[in-house]
């Protein structure tokens, strides 16, 4: 096809530009794949509209995960969460951060994970565009959290026993020197 006189070419037509521009866009596409943690950008409406492998992986019962809401897919949910801190972005414009139930394939906790949500803006603009939010499943520490907790509980209840056993054991010797201190009084009359 010959170009017309009035047909523009724009940089992107220049070889060696769109190069450079699959280059780039490889290299961020390569950046956000590797991260371990999810990462799932939502639009103003709170639909899927990018997720990495992690997030793939992690909510694999769900796929395809773009074009979902995100309630929807992450939670089996048909309404927004009560605990979101996504909404709190979309009518603050300021990063959230709160820990979460995570959920499996037939809606039941199966963990928890730390979920902060960040404004996406429009670099020119500053218009907030979406939600970028950063997940991870904090299941493992929150498990070692509550062992933890059980563990000091045990040694509370220990240590409570434990002394009140050597306040009674003290109060039985103090008996006991009386009724010796009793008895000798007693052989010496």
């Amino acid at each position: 096809m010959q170009k017309t006189r009035n047909s523009r070419r724009g940089p992107e037509d220049d070889p060696k530009v769109s190069y450079v521009l699959k280059e780039s866009e490889h290299f961020l596409s390569s950046i956000f794949q590797s991260i371990q943690d999810g990462i799932s950008i939502l639009d103003k409406n709170m639909n899927i509209i990018k997720v990495n492998h992690a997030m793939e992986k992690w909510y694999s019962h769900a796929m395809p995960l773009v074009g979902k809401k995100c309630y929807e897919a992450y939670h089996g949910r048909s309404e927004v969460c009560e605990i979101c801190p996504t909404l709190k972005v979309l009518k603050t414009g300021k990063m959230a951060y709160e820990v979460i139930t995570k959920h499996g394939p037939d809606k039941e906790p199966i963990g928890w994970e730390d979920l902060y949500a960040f404004p996406l803006l429009d670099v020119e603009t500053g218009e907030l565009k979406g939600v970028i939010e950063y997940v991870r499943d904090i299941t493992d520490r929150k498990k070692m959290e509550k062992e933890l907790e059980k563990r000091m509980k045990d040694l509370e209840e220990f240590y409570e026993m434990a002394v009140g056993r050597e306040v009674k054991m003290k109060g039985l010797k103090k008996e006991i020197e009386k009724l010796k201190s009793g008895r000798s009084k007693d052989k010496n009359k």
